[in-house]
């Protein structure tokens, strides 16, 4: 296994992502004890170069990567677990950024997901806040801004967020782990950026993170959660994609 330095301080998350259009694959990660995401460029012998560091808010939890102005260069977003917000910084296409500029989400947010959910072909975001038991949903302006958060309410604590269309109406739904409750807990979406309340389903213990694939090959979504209480992964199989709110 190769390894590569973060610093004196571990990392939080990690993306990937092409972010000087060399056609090799880079590396983003969330640096929360130094408030910084770190960016480990692709070399073609198959190695990464050196970290450069590139300033956030305070404490950033999670890290994703995508396109949020359509200028087809790749993005970084981040969650400032320690100043309720979150931050774009915006790529240049060479491997650098621009200075993140900062939206407000709910308090204590922890994980950040990517998807598109009132169809108008612009990147959304969706939060877990953890301890503020709600996650938020802020829709995106296609420049790599976003309109206020419109907050759902979960179980307790919800460490982990996800996306995926769970019941076929070409709408993405959004799963949430809540770790204090043992569940996981699915909000099917109107297509227009707003979200039936959630169902919630049986975990193991402690569900802290989450993820959708069809784990039985029958065309939908399932769920997978790590359960961190239980030392276990679960697997909840679909049997109702037709249940469209």
């Amino acid at each position: 296994m190769l390894s590569y330095a973060t610093g004196q301080y571990p990392p939080n998350s990690i993306a990937v992502g092409d972010f000087n259009n060399h056609t090799l694959l880079d590396v983003a990660i969330g640096l929360s004890h130094v408030n910084s995401t770190g960016v480990f460029l692709g070399q073609r012998n198959e190695t990464l170069a050196e970290q450069t560091m590139f300033p956030t808010g305070s404490s950033p939890w999670s890290v994703t990567v995508m396109d949020f102005n359509n200028d087809y260069r790749l993005d970084i977003a981040v969650i400032n677990g320690n100043e309720n917000n979150g931050g774009v910084l915006l790529g240049y296409g060479n491997g650098s950024f621009a200075a993140q500029t900062t939206f407000p989400t709910g308090m204590n947010p922890w994980v950040i997901a990517v998807g598109d959910f009132n169809n108008d072909t612009r990147l959304d975001i969706v939060i877990a806040n953890g301890p503020n038991t709600t996650i938020s949903v802020l829709l995106g302006y296609g420049n790599g801004t976003f309109a206020t958060q419109t907050t759902f309410s979960t179980s307790n604590n919800p460490q982990a967020v996800t996306v995926g269309d769970l019941n076929k109406d070409n709408r993405l739904d959004i799963v949430a782990a809540n770790f204090d409750s043992a569940t996981v807990g699915v909000f099917l979406g109107y297509g227009n950026g707003t979200f039936a309340n959630q169902s919630t389903f049986s975990t193991g213990n402690s569900p802290q993170s989450v993820t959708v694939g069809d784990f039985n090959n029958d065309t939908r979504l399932d769920i997978a959660v790590a359960n961190d209480g239980a030392n276990s992964v679960g697997i909840l199989l679909n049997i109702c994609y037709c249940c469209a709110p």
